[in-house]
């Protein structure tokens, strides 16, 4: 329950760690090759490589690998299931220690009443408590190295690292093993087989706006 869990610094950065160790432990029993499995490079820089601005960077109509064009939580069935799966009940709300999964409102996109996460407002640390009280299956208890809310999406026009300045703030918030973000030089670079979309990254970013964003991430193709 929310309540019995402390929402402080020291909280918070615990389950970042927890976070960290989950991963290590994923990653362990989810070979990477199972992770990447059908993966669509061609796909994926074609959404992604000429769009970089966030205004410019999805079609109109889009829909992600998850048929949504916002964020669930973590473990979200596909979208028709999941909205048949959902009792709209509010517990994965109430049990978010970071408060970062809200209910959607009308107009907001998603069916209202349902839950929805908003990573480039607030981190998700991948704790699994939303996951662990869904009483519906609606949140499928899932390993962190399988997590897919969204894909970290780097702004090359303000990123320090791509002006020739060394910032590794993103690289050091990623709480992944092995991290989702390299670098080429002083330029950082997201692993799309690694990235989980928490969102972590982008409220370490010292730029403001932050360079970094988390969007929806695209379908493989069959």
């Amino acid at each position: 329950m929310a309540d019995d869990k402390p929402a402080d610094p020291d909280k918070r950065k615990a389950m970042r760690q927890m976070a960290g160790e989950a991963v290590k432990q994923a990653t362990r029993l989810v070979p990477g090759s199972r992770i990447v499995q059908n993966w669509d490079s061609e796909l994926f820089q074609k959404l992604y490589e000429s769009g970089m601005h966030r205004n410019q960077a999805l079609p109109k109509d889009f829909t992600d690998m998850h048929g949504r064009k916002f964020f669930r939580p973590p473990g979200a069935l596909p979208e028709q299931a999941f909205l048949d799966a959902c009792s709209r009940c509010g517990k994965c709300v109430q049990a978010c220690p970071e408060k970062v999964i809200h209910v959607a409102r009308q107009g907001d996109g998603p069916q209202p009443g349902t839950p929805v996460l908003r990573p480039n407002h607030g981190a998700c640390t991948m704790c699994g408590d939303c996951m662990t009280v869904c009483p519906t299956g609606a949140l499928k208890p899932t390993p962190v190295g399988e997590i897919r809310i969204g894909i970290a999406v780097i702004e090359p026009d303000t990123c320090l690292g791509y002006l020739g300045k060394t910032c590794t703030a993103c690289h050091d918030a990623c709480p992944l093993e092995p991290n989702a973000i390299d670098f080429d030089g002083t330029v950082p670079k997201v692993d799309s087989r690694i990235c989980t979309g928490c969102g972590l990254c982008v409220h370490a970013c010292p730029t403001k706006p932050p360079s970094i964003v988390v969007l929806p991430r695209p379908a493989r193709r069959r």
